[in-house]
């Protein structure tokens, strides 16, 4: 167990989410923000586990200014999603770094969800730091290649996030009737439409700096708009074996995952359905 938690933004929403659940397990936990960095150094001398949890475009900043206050006892830590600019700054600190991300927002339950630990110089604290969310009953998920991260959050960020902008982007500039369109909806579609709006009303700041930072991005998206010209060649040829033959292909790719996920679909329309009622 971690006596005292440092963490640095502890007052932004993610910030105070995390202390008010490592309180629960009795740690100390301290805090600071940019109205308080005369407590920074205090903060970081004190405590045995720092974790950065500022806006994702202040990372790099905070974490050159704190890192070389940390000993080779301590933990360094962050939350910040995009990981290939400031993996590097923390390395250059004495301290052991595993960097996080917890794959949620600000929630009132956190129970069940993802963290994604990333042993870059782990030293002694990696199994102390898992059963630390474990603790919280988060599933603590190792990845061993810490570079990996940013090409799978291209996938799992970047694009999916990119689709939904894209598509809303699209509808407006059908100017599309939303309400009649939404009338129109069975739920299965509703619960797309609900994903896209779950993203837009969040902070265009963070989904800025999600897309824009991680290099891995812009890669996977013009494969992305190749692939679409390519259907859409096909869609406009009217070439029916050519079409089906790529469904097939994609639904063997997706292996046992499209049974499994399809029945998880169904479980949340249903979800969706009881929320209308």
């Amino acid at each position: 167990m971690f006596n005292t938690i440092g963490i640095i933004g502890g007052t932004g929403q993610m910030g105070r989410m995390f202390r008010r659940y490592f309180n629960t397990l009795g740690i100390e936990v301290l805090v600071s923000d940019e109205k308080s960095l005369s407590f920074e150094k205090e903060l970081v001398e004190r405590s045995e586990l720092v974790i950065v949890s500022v806006p994702i475009e202040h990372n790099e900043t905070v974490i050159r200014r704190v890192g070389p206050m940390l000993g080779r006892h301590q933990l360094f830590s962050d939350f910040c999603s995009v990981k290939s600019k400031i993996v590097p700054e923390m390395l250059k600190s004495d301290a052991c770094v595993i960097s996080s991300h917890p794959m949620f927002g600000p929630l009132p339950d956190i129970t069940k969800q993802n963290i994604v630990l990333l042993p870059v110089r782990p030293g002694k604290f990696l199994a102390k730091y898992q059963r630390l969310y474990q603790d919280l009953s988060l599933n603590a998920v190792v990845v061993s290649d810490w570079k990996k991260h940013d090409e799978s959050m291209s996938f799992i960020q970047g694009l999916m996030h990119f689709f939904h902008i894209v598509f809303t982007q699209t509808m407006r500039s059908k100017d599309v009737d939303l309400d009649t369109l939404l009338s129109i909806c069975s739920p299965v579609y509703q619960a797309n439409f609900a994903f896209t709006c779950r993203i837009l009303q969040r902070d265009p700041q963070l989904y800025t700096h999600i897309l824009m930072d991680n290099p891995e991005n812009i890669s996977v998206l013009n494969q992305f708009v190749k692939q679409a010209s390519e259907s859409i060649k096909l869609l406009q040829k009217k070439d029916e074996d050519a079409f089906v033959k790529q469904f097939l292909a994609n639904r063997e790719f997706l292996g046992e995952h499209g049974a499994e996920f399809s029945s998880q679909s169904d479980f949340l329309v249903e979800k969706l359905k009881q929320f209308e009622e």
